[in-house]
């Protein structure tokens, strides 16, 4: 797997440029300020680094970005990462970025929209970049971990750790909750038990407010009721020229219209049926009257339950079914705060559980990062030596740290010490080593890590030889030229004994069209390489000799490598 193509439009003073890559080292030179560097953030921006709208070419309203690897040998992590994203794997991966005015933009793979951030994870195992300013790798303690588990090729131990790391690390904070919170909640406790004990004597029921209503209103209007049922029942019943006797002088009457006409018998039956239902209603009334009673006892009592009821519904949420449901919430409250020396008791015991697979999880990760440790020292240092620094002393330094300072990187501090000269202390390799030295420790950890640990399918390598020159040069890109014998290289450099390795050379130069600045580029021929290289080496004055010098270079190399 390795990237193919990259396709730059409007972008800084790229107006258009296709790059065309193959297997091996591919290496790009160009005069100071060509545009070589441009090329690597424009190849950032589809490895999901933050984009900035001020690198779209003047004039332009956006800036777009196109990469296109090879997907023939797509596996593991980043065949299921892009599975998972929907993207379409029978072809090639085309990567492709707009970076538009305003920060607006859209970045999508095989046309699957994706956000940055997963354009970040894909690109991890795509491309890699080694620039002055990836340096900062090389100088930053907090990376070099990864970079021991990368060469041990232990992450499945690491993975394990930080898993424990973080399981434990979500128990102690549940645990410190419950201790941090125990003293409010005991204290709360008096309180829950006095509102449960107030709703408990009240003993609320169900629809009790609504019968406590009807009889209430009886009572208020016992004597009106009494009056007015009563009179009611005279007019039906009790009294001389009632409408019962009414009815029966009409029932009367009819009975005598049937004898002479069968037809009026229906309507004394009506009538029958009529005289009986004002007979049961009045003797209802009787009934309703002799049981009403303005009884002020009861009446005050109703009314002291009903202000009970509703200053307690008032109180927990506005009915008798909301007081039932808050007593059963304070009762359990309750219950879990009687229990809480036994729910912070389980807690702890998980904390111990927890911290015990920790320090297993630990231990296994510790043991092998000392031997990778001890491995990468001497791999580097190896190579180190081969790039001509001579005998320094290249370390890996593990300091364990106690439980409590345990974080997710793991139990022990890793940090990278450097010796450039025999005999003198190892020190901090942030604090000691030059420019110069840093790109070559930043080549040989590359080269060390190199068919050990799961790199990106093709690695960048801008302007890594920075400070250095002559023989160093050379051995420098001998290693890049060996390191593109397992993966795809890309190398931008400045010195002409790095150039001549490379598989393929392509020359990126600048002119000025219309009054702008406009970068190209151009894949060099063998002849086309000899004249680049001789201004590699002679600069603006070209002679024969130095031509010739470029010739016996590319020869040299070519017989070298046969």
């Amino acid at each position: 797997m390795m990237l193919t193509a990259l396709h730059i439009r409007d972008f800084a003073i790229i107006d258009e440029l296709e790059l065309s890559l193959g297997p091996g080292l591919n290496v790009m030179t160009g005069e100071t300020g060509a545009g070589k560097t441009i090329i690597v953030e424009a190849l950032k921006l589809v490895m999901g680094e933050r984009a900035d709208s001020s690198a779209i070419r003047a004039g332009s309203g956006k800036a777009a970005v196109t990469a296109i690897f090879d997907a023939s040998s797509v596996k593991g992590t980043l065949r299921q990462a892009l599975s998972d994203a929907g993207v379409d794997l029978s072809g090639d991966i085309i990567v492709h970025r707009v970076v538009a005015e305003g920060g607006r933009g859209r970045i999508s793979v095989n046309g699957v929209p994706v956000t940055g951030a997963m354009l970040k994870n894909f690109a991890e195992h795509l491309v890699d970049v080694s620039s002055q300013h990836e340096h900062q790798i090389l100088l930053d303690p907090a990376e070099h971990a990864s970079i021991v588990d990368s060469f041990g090729g232990h992450e499945e131990l690491f993975a394990s750790y930080r898993e424990s790391h973080t399981s434990w690390s979500m128990v102690s904070a549940e645990l410190e909750k419950l201790r941090a919170d125990e003293l409010t909640a005991k204290e709360r406790l008096d309180y829950l038990r006095f509102q449960a004990r107030e709703l408990e004597a009240a003993a609320l029921k169900e629809g009790e407010e609504e019968k406590i209503e009807v009889e209430r209103n009886l009572i208020k209007h016992a004597v009106v009721l009494e009056e007015k049922s009563r009179l009611a029942e005279g007019l039906l019943y009790g009294e001389s020229g009632s409408a019962l006797e009414e009815v029966d002088r009409a029932i009367e009457l009819l009975t005598q219209c049937a004898g002479l006409d069968p037809s009026a018998l229906s309507w004394k039956e009506a009538l029958g049926r009529a005289r009986a239902e004002i007979e049961e209603v009045a003797r209802e009334l009787a009934g309703y009257a002799e049981k009403l009673d303005s009884n002020p006892e009861r009446l005050e009592e109703l009314e002291e339950r009903l202000h009970l009821i509703r200053s307690l519904a008032k109180k927990h949420g506005g009915s008798a079914s909301s007081c039932m449901k808050r007593l059963r919430e304070f009762k359990a409250e309750i219950a879990a705060i009687d229990s809480y020396d036994e729910v912070v008791a389980e807690k702890e015991e998980s904390l111990a559980e927890a911290a015990s697979k920790r320090r297993a999880a630990a231990a296994a990760l510790s043991a092998a990062r000392k031997k990778a440790g001890e491995g990468l020292g001497r791999a580097v240092s190896a190579e180190l030596l081969s790039l001509g620094m001579g005998k320094v002393g290249f370390e890996a330094k593990i300091t364990k740290r106690a439980e409590e300072r345990w974080d997710d990187s793991g139990p022990e501090l890793v940090e990278f010490l450097f010796s450039p000269n025999p005999g003198e202390p190892m020190r901090p390799l942030a604090k000691i080593a030059s420019g110069g030295e840093l790109s070559r420790v930043m080549l040989a950890v590359k080269s060390a890590l190199s068919g050990r640990a799961q790199l990106a399918a093709t690695s960048v390598f801008d302007e890594v030889d920075s400070g250095i020159g002559g023989a160093v040069a050379e051995v420098v890109g001998k290693k890049l030229k060996e390191v593109a014998k397992s993966r795809q290289v890309i190398c931008i450099t400045h010195l002409p004994q790095v150039a001549v390795h490379g598989d393929l050379h392509m020359r990126i130069a600048k002119r000025v069209e219309g009054g702008r600045t406009v970068a190209s580029m151009e894949r060099l021929s063998d002849e086309g390489r000899v004249d680049e290289i001789a201004r590699m080496l002679g600069g603006r004055r070209i002679t024969e000799k130095t031509l010739e010098h470029a010739r016996e270079m590319l020869l040299s190399v070519r017989g070298a490598s046969r």
